[in-house]
């Protein structure tokens, strides 16, 4: 990852904005380093912490947020194209139907769609793709999805820039073991899907049986 800081360290805010495209479409590099990485090099340690607020801002925070909003349409599209035709393909596997999940759709678009996607988009340990992937999935207007995914990318740029501009030269440990946190929660969201699967299919089956 030497090349990434290089680079950021060459080209400042531009490597910041390339930097995070270039992580939501190759999974291996970490997703805090480039942020975090970018508070360690680009902000001077002799700043003080309001003083650092201005440069964190303009340097990371603004570029990182429009390149995180660019790259979560990446996640976005394959939810939105590939959804519907895998969902009525696995229809009979998957016990539902393209309607039950315009129907849940309903439920996301009525129910606190905004703060949600704000709140999991600031959480660090998040893993980005799948709420990109979910929006796409349940048709989320393209510019609610937008809107939103850009403000709750702010809080987020804005603590691991901190972080790495506090931490120093042990920030490639934190955004590590923030990584593996990351992880965890994908794994935790697989298991929560497939609940939704099996609701789904109980759903279904019981529309069934009260019909006959």
């Amino acid at each position: 990852m030497s090349w990434i800081m290089d680079s950021i360290r060459a080209y400042g805010a531009w490597s910041v904005f390339a930097g995070v495209i270039i992580e939501s479409v190759i999974v291996p590099i970490p997703s805090p380093l480039i942020i975090m990485g970018a508070g360690f090099i680009l902000i001077s340690a002799d700043l003080t912490f309001f003083a650092a607020l201005a440069p964190i801002l303009l340097q990371i925070v603004l570029p990182g947020a429009i390149a995180s909003t660019l790259g979560a349409y990446i996640g976005y599209a394959i939810g939105y194209y590939g959804g519907k035709p895998m969902v009525d393909r696995w229809e009979r596997l998957l016990g539902f139907s393209w309607k039950d999940v315009e129907s849940l759709e309903k439920r996301f678009r009525d129910g606190q769609v905004n703060t949600t996607i704000f709140f999991l988009r600031a959480l660090p340990v998040f893993p980005l793709s799948v709420i990109s992937a979910a929006a796409g999935l349940l048709r989320l207007p393209l510019k609610q999805f937008s809107l939103w995914t850009f403000y709750g990318t702010i809080p987020r740029c804005l603590l691991l820039a901190y972080l790495g501009w506090g931490l120093g030269e042990t920030y490639q440990g934190i955004a590590k073991g923030i990584d593996k946190a990351e992880g965890i929660m994908s794994g935790l969201l697989v298991c929560a899907i497939m609940g939704v699967i099996i609701w789904l299919r109980a759903r279904v089956h019981g529309k069934i049986l009260n019909n006959k």
